[in-house]
This record gives structure tokens, C-alpha cells and sequence, in this order.
């Protein structure tokens, strides 16, 4: 456990030393490998993710889905049961600050949650090759695939967050896929 703790201290450093152009550079480079790809073309729901402390920004993504008129979604979290569920969003979408400040879609009971078989994007700390992922410790992702294993993932992150190998635990929810700059594996 403490392994994990040093590993995501030092991925939060690397990742927070990255600039803002930085940031938009690679976020767009790992969109059009990610935009170019068939599991793309070939999806009608996908979810995506609000940046937060410096991840791969999905924002590109997002604009073009909806312009290409998929079903597009973010997630909400519910702190006190620390799980997750997905809304679809609109460009008419009205926004609220959720959890750790990260912004989420308002909602009510008439809103869409996803129903559908998706293309779930997923932010990260790290990855190996093994498609090991290590979040930030409050297992969203993890809890919400473990009950909806119909989805496709994917995980996007930068080459540097790419290491040899990853400590895991049973419980953990491998993507099926790693978005870099460079390549999808």
C-alpha cells in the first residue's frame, strides 16, 4: 500500500509540472488517436470525464462527439456512498461543482442516466502494460465497472504515466484500453 501512496505522489508531481500548453498539446495528440480510432466511429454513447489536476483533458473529445451526435455523458458521484453513475450532457448542459471540485452535470430525476452499452474514457495516476490502473483511492471506476461490465474502456494518460509495473489488488477493474500520445494498447 504504501507503494501506491509514493506512486501517486510522484505521477501528481510529474503531472503538475506539466504547463497549460503542455497540457493541450498532449490532451489533443491522445484525442486523435482516440478520434481516429474505430472503437470511436463505431460507438453511439460515450463517457467522458472532467479534467481535473492536470489529466488528459477530454474536452476535444467531447466537443466533437457531440457534434457528431453520439450520446454523450459525464459522471456524478455520491460522496456518501462513493459511487458513481453517468448523465448525458448537451451543449445546453447546466453545470454545478460536485465532489473534490470537480464539475458535474445538474441532474433530476428527469435526466438521462446512461442505459446503453458506452465507450467509458477513465482518468488515472499511472498504467502499465499489463493495463494495471492506479486512480486516486476511491475506487469509482472500479465499483461502477464492477456492476456494468458491458462497457468498453479506456484510459487515458500521458506516455510518462506509463510504468514497468503497477502493485494491484483483486478488486481492481483493468481498462481495456490505454490511450497515450503515441499509440493505443
Amino acid at each position: 500500500m504504501n507503494n501506491k501512496k509514493i506512486l501517486r505522489k510522484q505521477m501528481r508531481e510529474r503531472r503538475d509540472a506539466l504547463t497549460t500548453e503542455e497540457i493541450n498539446i498532449r490532451s489533443k495528440q491522445i484525442s486523435e488517436q482516440l478520434l481516429q480510432s474505430s472503437f470511436y466511429k463505431e460507438c453511439t454513447h460515450i463517457c467522458v470525464y472532467e479534467a481535473f489536476r492536470n489529466e488528459v483533458s477530454c474536452e476535444y473529445i467531447k466537443t466533437k462527439a457531440l457534434q457528431d451526435g453520439k450520446c454523450v455523458y459525464l459522471p456524478v458521484t455520491d460522496e456518501a456512498s462513493k459511487t458513481m453513475k453517468f448523465y448525458q450532457i448537451t451543449e445546453d448542459t447546466i453545470y454545478r461543482e460536485g465532489n473534490y471540485g470537480i464539475r458535474e452535470p445538474k441532474f433530476d430525476e428527469k435526466s438521462n442516466a446512461l442505459q446503453d452499452k458506452a465507450l467509458i474514457l477513465m482518468p488515472g495516476l499511472a498504467f502499465d502494460r499489463n493495463k494495471h490502473r492506479l486512480g486516486y483511492g476511491g475506487g469509482y471506476y472500479d465499483k461502477y465497472l464492477a456492476l456494468h461490465d458491458e462497457h468498453i474502456t479506456m484510459a487515458l494518460c500521458y506516455d510518462f504515466q506509463i510504468v514497468d509495473v503497477l502493485p494491484c489488488e483483486e478488486h481492481d477493474i483493468l481498462p481495456d484500453y490505454i490511450v497515450t500520445e503515441i499509440d493505443i494498447f
